[in-house]
């Protein structure tokens, strides 16, 4: 990853440092595995085969981000499969809610994060999509 290229780019004023970053993923990771865990240690339904492949596909989302972003440098290509990773989040969420209300309230702090990611990312290419 080329960590070097988000040091090249115009910045917005509210973009927190990179420490802030590395603990707040860690965190949500925590989270979401934790959920993940609790979710899966329910009776199954059919919220939970459809908040399986949920969690699947946001996790592969969110996987995604950071090549795009980074490696291929498609900030606004990132930033949309950012807005996407925080509605299938949100979807992923009301899902865990009806199997484990706990579980899905354990992701709130994610898909907040999100919403700041994406503002974050937007305003990023905004700033930056003449370089």
């Amino acid at each position: 990853m080329d960590y070097d290229f988000l040091n090249k780019l115009n910045k917005p004023s509210f973009q927190p440092p990179a420490i802030v970053f590395k603990i707040v993923w860690l965190i949500l990771y925590i989270l979401m595995f934790v959920s993940f865990y609790m979710f899966l240690s329910t009776e199954s339904n059919n919220y939970k085969t459809i908040g399986f492949w949920v969690f699947i596909i946001q996790l592969t989302l969110n996987f995604m981000w950071s090549p795009i972003f980074f490696y291929y440098k498609k900030i606004l290509l990132a930033f949309w499969i950012s807005i996407l990773l925080t509605l299938t989040v949100g979807y992923m969420g009301i899902c865990f809610y009806q199997i484990s209300p706990v579980s899905g309230l354990l992701n709130i702090p994610y898909f907040l994060w999100l919403i700041f990611a994406d503002i974050l990312n937007y305003k990023l290419w905004l700033m930056n999509k003449n370089i």
